[in-house]
């Protein structure tokens, strides 16, 4: 079974990097649950979204991204340049509770949120680190 990951923090923030996250996470076998496509339509919006999403109220498209996180193997933070808005510290103060692995590249500036992230160096490392066995 491949390994199952959602995408959480800034999608206004570093576009390039985002997109080599979500590509490595899919060259390295990885599900993403959430967010399906990171061809977003609007990236200036207050709520950042895919064309399969445009419709979406944006309560849908939280309690969406929260299911798929209860369902996930791991998280993957993107926290450019440490940053990482409320959205995304709700987001990760959830994962914390349902005890998920939190990875990302860039630690983030926010103390506490330091000791519930492991900042790695590939997503090999965060496969490693959640034991993934690969068939």
């Amino acid at each position: 079974m491949r390994p199952r990951v959602v995408i959480c923090g800034s999608f206004h923030r570093d576009p390039a990097g985002l997109k080599r996250i979500f590509r490595e996470l899919e060259a390295t076998g990885c599900r993403i649950l959430s967010p399906l496509s990171i061809d977003f339509i609007d990236t200036a919006s207050a709520v950042v979204s895919s064309s399969t999403e445009f419709d979406m109220a944006i309560e849908e498209l939280e309690k969406f991204h929260l299911r798929a996180m209860r369902d996930a193997d791991f998280i993957w933070l993107h926290a450019p340049a440490g940053h990482v808005g409320i959205s995304g510290a709700y987001e990760l103060g959830y994962a914390s509770c349902l005890n998920k692995a939190i990875f990302c590249f860039e630690q983030p500036s926010d103390e506490m949120l330091l000791t519930r992230i492991r900042v790695v160096r590939s997503v090999f490392e965060a496969l490693e680190a959640i034991d993934y066995q690969p068939l």
